[in-house]
């Protein structure tokens, strides 16, 4: 049976995955990608649950420039003391650089007989006709597609999601900024480091050799001051870490590249995930965006396509907004929870100093949080002596 082509505008890592799982159902694509554009913060560590999709794929192999990433660090000054934890991720995980990840996963929607890409190709507007949806492309919107659906994948601040009215306005005071930066060094690490600053964090991510990723996020209000006027962004976002802090910073001392621009904000709501006519829908970021913090984006944005791939595979593109939904909830608890945090200063060192002191309690908030285990696993016989800690903390 012949079917008119599924649209899927963003030719990003997300939109990528959702193009090789619907063509390896027999489902045509037009893949429509306008090329590199500079609009994620982070997303270049691949937890487990993300890893594993690029395996099934078949896509895993390409990407031989890897690092392993064996647990994640957290790295906190406070009251003059240096707080340091470390928990260990159960899967595999790595670091890829995203210029990397893109190229393996090109190699591969190349080898597909039924995907038609779009290079260098801007999405201009969409239609909806009696038996789906007409797409414009290019400048003027001389080229025109036919096709069952459309799919915005296509980032933070999504075309498509702006064209068919799915933005919902932001209320909210976490609005939040981030940029990433390159560097090498010929020093080895293998885990994920996390340094917070007054208002900004760092996420350090090894790539594979000797190159490493250094992503910034920062609430402007907690900041206290305006950023410096000189300098690049990158420099200027290190000062406001403690000065004994910078020296800890891998990155002090070292030439970076890369970080002159800063994206944001980050926090991207949206109504649904699916347009009321079921002919228009939203992957990745495109669906909605809460923070970088917990590194998670790649993996949430997977596992959404995958929902969706099914959903249009089975004709039942309603259930798609309740798959979604379950797909992000406990991402999007944990993120309010640990936004809530780090704007309470005070409450932040008291919890960052009494889990540096209960190593096992840190291993299960982190295994809660990127989902290796379930939010019971968070309750032992060592949480009251926790929470007795952090009401005692600075005492």
């Amino acid at each position: 049976m012949n079917r008119q082509p599924v649209i899927v505008v963003g030719g990003g890592p997300v939109g990528s995955v959702l193009t090789l799982l619907l063509s390896r159902r027999g489902i045509p694509v037009y893949l429509i990608d306008a090329g590199a554009s500079f609009s994620k913060v982070c997303g270049e560590g691949l937890l487990p649950a993300g890893w594993g999709i690029l395996e099934d794929l078949g896509v895993a192999r390409e990407l031989v420039e890897r690092s392993p990433i064996q647990g994640l660090k957290y790295r906190l000054q406070s009251g003059g003391d240096w707080q340091e934890m470390f928990a260990a991720l159960q899967g595999r995980a790595f670091g890829v650089e995203r210029a990397h990840l893109l190229g393996g996963l090109r190699k591969a929607v190349a080898r597909e007989s039924h995907v038609t890409v779009f290079e260098n190709t801007r999405f201009r507007d969409f239609s909806f006709t009696p038996d789906g949806v007409e797409v414009t492309l290019g400048e003027g919107g001389r080229e025109v597609l036919s096709g069952s659906l459309l799919v915005g994948a296509d980032g933070l601040h999504s075309t498509v999601r702006r064209k068919c009215h799915l933005q919902s306005e932001l209320k909210t005071t976490y609005r939040r900024w981030g940029t990433r930066c390159y560097f090498r060094s010929q020093e080895r690490r293998n885990a994920v480091e996390v340094t917070l600053g007054r208002g900004v964090e760092s996420y350090l991510t090894p790539l594979g050799g000797d190159l490493y990723g250094l992503a910034f996020l920062w609430s402007p209000h907690l900041l206290g001051r305006p950023l410096p006027g000189e300098g690049s962004l990158v420099e200027r976002l290190l000062g406001f870490f403690p000065e004994g802090l910078q020296e800890r910073l891998p990155v002090a001392g070292t030439p970076f590249f890369g970080g002159e621009k800063a994206i944001g904000p980050l926090q991207q709501l949206v109504t649904q995930p699916l347009h009321s006519s079921e002919r228009v829908a939203l992957v990745g970021d495109a669906a909605g965006y809460f923070d970088a913090l917990t590194g998670e984006g790649l993996c949430l944005g997977f596992r959404q396509a995958a929902a969706l791939a099914d959903c249009i595979e089975r004709g039942n593109l309603k259930s798609y907004p309740r798959r979604h939904r379950e797909i992000k909830r406990r991402h999007q608890r944990v993120v309010s929870g640990l936004l809530w945090l780090i704007h309470q200063p005070a409450l932040r060192e008291r919890v960052f100093r009494a889990l540096a002191t209960s190593p096992d309690q840190f291993q299960r908030v982190i295994g809660f949080a990127v989902e290796e285990a379930p939010w019971w696993s968070l309750w032992s016989a060592q949480t009251v002596s926790f929470f007795l800690k952090v009401l005692t903390a600075y005492r």
